[in-house]
């Protein structure tokens, strides 16, 4: 019995030899299509089998080209919106300051042109701080360069009266509110005339008149206005708006609750008006008799007579 070892390997030419072979048979294929042009149909039916194979050895580095254009694409566009983003918070930072700016140029035109028409001279002035003091309704305010603020001074917004300067310090003026409780101001209805006196509550936004007889003409929806008759707050001043009419017949005064017309607290700027005090010239001297006017004496003679 014949047991020999299969051959693995068969036998055949040396790889030199193979490689002088192919490297021979791509010189002639070299110089045949440069002579003779005669490999151009084999070419492209090669180029037809083997596109397939191209294909499908150059995908996975297309998917990976895909996967990474993808990626930075996304990153690019997140990188834009961060941007965008933070652009469009600017513009609208700049937007809502614009809106604030133009709102405090409007109340000071406002304020100026209320200057103009009031008799009184005024000052500017900018609300720089309110009390915190929950029972007192003040405010603190800073007055322009141009003008001198004094105590006593009334100070109005653009809506109504605010209040009166009742501290001057050298840097800056505190302004007691008409809603204060202590602050007292004589008022008048705007649609009969009627004269009452207003009162602060101690809270902001309410104002009372609290000793108009039952009988009175007055109801909700009515505007105050001052009278002027203190010589402190010149007439014609806004006050406040009626907001409502109780009438008790046990009481002998009617519950009126009226709504400041000043917004203090939507304004950056007021304006204090010069008291109306009258000169000293102006006052009597009680403590000198005052001379009579002519035919004063004669009156008093004839009504001695019998």
């Amino acid at each position: 019995m014949d047991i020999r070892t299969p051959d693995l390997f068969t036998r055949g030419p040396s790889p030199l030899a193979r490689l002088t072979f192919y490297c021979a048979l791509a010189v002639a294929c070299i110089v045949v299509d440069f002579r003779f042009h005669q490999l151009g149909a084999f070419r492209k039916a090669v180029s037809i089998v083997i596109y397939p194979m191209q294909e499908i050895a150059a995908l996975p580095g297309w998917l990976v080209n895909s996967a990474w254009e993808a990626l930075d694409s996304q990153h690019n566009l997140q990188a834009e919106n961060e941007i965008l983003r933070q652009r469009l918070l600017q513009q609208a930072n700049t937007v809502q300051q614009s809106k604030a700016l133009q709102s405090q140029i409007d109340t000071l035109n406002k304020l100026l042109n209320l200057r103009q028409q009031q008799t009184a001279p005024g000052v500017v002035a900018e609300i720089i701080a309110v009390a915190h003091n929950p029972f007192v309704q003040k405010i603190v305010i800073r007055a322009s360069q141009d003008g001198e603020v004094h105590a006593g001074s009334p100070v109005i917004s653009v809506e109504g009266l605010v209040g009166q300067v009742t501290t001057v310090n050298p840097f800056n003026d505190e302004v007691t509110l008409i809603t204060d409780k202590n602050q007292a101001l004589p008022v008048m209805v705007l649609r009969n005339g009627l004269r009452a006196m207003a009162f602060g509550n101690g809270e902001p936004g309410t104002l009372s008149l609290p000793y108009v007889p039952v009988g009175s003409d007055i109801q909700a929806g009515d505007m105050l206005v001052t009278s002027g008759i203190d010589g402190v707050y010149p007439a014609g001043l806004s006050v406040a708006t009626v907001k409502s009419v109780e009438r008790d017949a046990v009481s002998a005064f009617a519950h009126i609750q009226c709504i400041p017309s000043a917004a203090v607290f939507s304004h950056r700027y007021v304006l204090v008006l010069d008291g109306v005090q009258a000169p000293e010239g102006d006052l009597p001297n009680l403590d000198q008799p005052q001379a009579e006017p002519p035919g004063t004496t004669r009156l008093l003679r004839k009504a001695k007579k019998p």
